[in-house]
């Protein structure tokens, strides 16, 4: 039979039972206290009573965050990268938050979760209205599920599809023929011994009646082949399952994963696995299509064919700082090591060998951002030291992590959609499978991280105001407005009463409201509004958008995690450009007029807020980045987790 005839009966049987289913540079000022500074002030008298009041007013882990014990103070409880450090007397240091960041979302701090592996149940000690059948091999599959002795650990769904299936179908075996295993149960068998070319573990799909995939079946024995032929067919729906949308349920693994993998029913697979004639070509089209999951399996197994710490050369001597155009006799080693790590083409010939030229100046940038350093293009101490490590067993763990993400995103992200990367701080417009624009982003703190979901953009706002968000009230704006009540009128703020009247600043009494404030405050636009000139907006329950920021300084650096939850955008225009289709005359007309203007798109565009530490670079290959929420971790120990609770 032809491959198209393949598909299509595979698609048919799919179809019929819905299978397929770095620090921010501020400027230090002197000021007076804030009343959080006074609040976690080290001059009380009595610093029992102080703490306790402490824990009581905000609760234990903010104030394990404050212990004075730790040689560190926080203010406004934010501990990101974005603050002044103010040393005080005794040595003791205050960081003082110095980002204004518009969002105000309190976040969920790091967020990570200890992963709590879902219950596993027996797939044996069903219980029956039906008689056993007369058929032989019926028989022993009735027995084999009836059998009171511990079985194999499964999901409770799959062990419920499972002994549904067999019900329905006279417990007529699925996987052997004549009393031996067909052809069909080999190949399968085969494929799930080959999991881990696909980033999963073999040993997860090994049914309990072997002890390993290349032990002799016990043919001889029927209750033994009943037991296989029910095994292998949960290892194939765990496959199947895990395949589909991953191992673990990421809301399970982070507070701010809010995506639904879309994982296939264990009671639609059962169906084609147990009717198609290509169950192998069926569980193989569950993996992801996406051409990163084929750079990621590809990159492992290269990982893996390659012998761990045994480069070609020997390790690259330190020395002063190569800059492109200069000589150096450590130049061929390192064009040697950048050839070895794929990074360069072993039949170019430099004019001179000891020169970093302009060409190995790209190879070693390309090589740097993969390697979560400076890009400068140069040969310094950091890169010596990234060319002379061994990178292989921490990649390979990264690609696992990865692999397993994209098994979480949607199965169609749409012909043109926005594509952000929170570790690589960078956000791409898709287009028919290619980049058509990219540009630098700010991501959350690590204690108000950047939630990753899926959603639509529906509006661009031209020259956005900013609605004060209630936390920000609070903390940031009442001590002020306490001392000096016109300080908002001064600054061009508006005040909003609860009748949606503007009011003067100076015309309230700020000193008798406590965190409650019944007030609204706006910024209207202008140059220093905290959105900037634009605002891109796809609503969602985590009040995230993207938009402008007039601290476009911060887009300088390489670590770039700043807000409290929305996404910043160094070129806010060209964005508006590419999502609305305008040419930039107009897109710099309805921002030059200052003038707040919501567009409608005619076209919803998908958004993806992803998080992401490896990735395929515009070459297609593999670009790393820093973990840093320390979400890889987190899975890494859901993976021991996983493995513990299958046995």
């Amino acid at each position: 039979m032809s491959k198209t005839a393949k598909f299509l009966v595979i698609s048919g049987l799919a179809l019929a039972v819905g299978a397929t289913a770095a620090l921010a540079d501020t400027a230090t000022r002197k000021r007076k206290k804030n009343f959080f500074e006074k609040l976690f002030s080290s001059s009380s008298s009595n610093p029992q009573r102080a703490e306790k009041r402490n824990r009581r007013l905000f609760g234990d882990r903010y104030w394990e965050r404050n212990d004075p014990s730790s040689g560190i103070r926080i203010i406004n409880g934010q501990d990101s990268a974005d603050q002044t450090i103010v040393p005080q007397r005794g040595g003791q240091k205050v960081i003082v938050a110095s980002d204004d960041d518009p969002e105000g979302d309190p976040g969920f701090g790091m967020g990570n979760l200890n992963y709590a592996p879902e219950k596993l149940v027996s797939l044996t000690g069903h219980k029956f209205s039906e008689p056993r059948p007369a058929d032989a091999a019926a028989g022993f599959v009735y027995d084999a599920l009836l059998s009171a002795e511990p079985g194999m650990r499964v999901r409770t769904d799959i062990r419920e599809a499972i002994a549904e299936h067999y019900r329905t179908q006279n417990f007529r075996p699925v996987w052997l023929d004549n009393g031996k295993l067909s052809a069909r149960g080999a190949d399968v068998l085969k494929l799930l011994a080959a999991a881990g070319e696909e980033g999963l573990e073999p040993e997860s799909y090994l049914p309990r009646s072997l002890a390993a995939y290349d032990v002799t079946i016990p043919e001889f024995d029927p209750g033994a082949m009943a037991r296989l032929d029910i095994e292998l067919s949960a290892a194939a729906l765990k496959y199947a399952r895990d395949a589909s949308g991953g191992q673990f349920d990421p809301r399970r693994l982070s507070l701010y994963n809010d995506v639904t993998p879309g994982w296939v029913k264990p009671s639609q697979s059962i169906k084609v696995l147990a009717w198609s004639p290509y169950a192998v070509e069926y569980l193989r089209g569950l993996h992801p299509t996406h051409p990163a999951y084929a750079a990621m399996k590809a990159a492992l197994a290269e990982i893996r064919k390659s012998a761990v710490g045994a480069p070609v050369i020997g390790p690259i001597a330190d020395g002063p700082i190569v800059k492109t155009g200069q000589s150096d006799a450590r130049v061929p080693d390192v064009r040697k090591r950048l050839v070895e790590l794929g990074y360069a083409d072993a039949e170019f010939a430099a004019d001179d060998p000891e020169v970093l030229d302009a060409d190995l100046s790209v190879q070693l940038r390309l090589f740097q951002k993969a390697t979560g350093i400076k890009n400068s293009g140069l040969l310094g101490p950091q890169t010596v030291k990234a060319l002379n490590a061994d990178h292989s067993a921490a990649d390979e763990a990264k690609l696992l992590d990865n692999m397993e993400r994209l098994r979480w995103l949607p199965k169609n992200l749409g012909a043109r959609y926005v594509f952000v990367n929170q570790p690589a701080f960078e956000v791409r417009v898709m287009d028919k499978g290619e980049a058509v624009w990219t540009s630098r982003v700010i991501v959350g703190k690590p204690t108000t991280q950047t939630s990753v979901f899926h959603d639509e953009m529906e509006t661009v706002v031209f020259n956005p105001s900013w609605g004060v968000p209630p936390s920000i009230i609070s903390n940031e704006y009442l001590p002020k407005l306490r001392r000096d009540p016109g300080y908002l009128d001064r600054i061009g703020f508006k005040v909003v009463n609860s009748q949606g009247k503007v009011v003067r600043s100076s015309s309230v009494d700020w000193s008798s409201y406590g965190g409650k404030v019944p007030y609204g405050i706006q910024q209207p636009p202008g140059m220093k509004n905290a959105l900037g000139e634009l605002k891109f907006l796809f609503p969602n329950t985590h009040n995230i958008y993207m938009h402008d920021t007039p601290n476009r300084e911060l887009f300088d650096n390489d670590v770039r995690a700043y807000s409290h939850g929305c996404v910043r955008v160094q070129n806010p225009r060209e964005f508006a450009q590419v999502i609305l289709g305008w040419d930039f005359s107009k897109i710099d007309e309805y921002t030059d007029s200052g003038k707040s203007q919501s567009i409608k798109l005619p076209v919803k565009v998908p958004v993806h807020i992803t998080y992401f530490t490896a990735w395929p670079d515009e070459t297609g290959k593999i670009a790393y980045f820093n973990d840093i929420y320390g979400r890889d971790k987190t899975m890494e120990n859901a993976r021991s987790a996983i493995v513990l609770a299958e046995r």
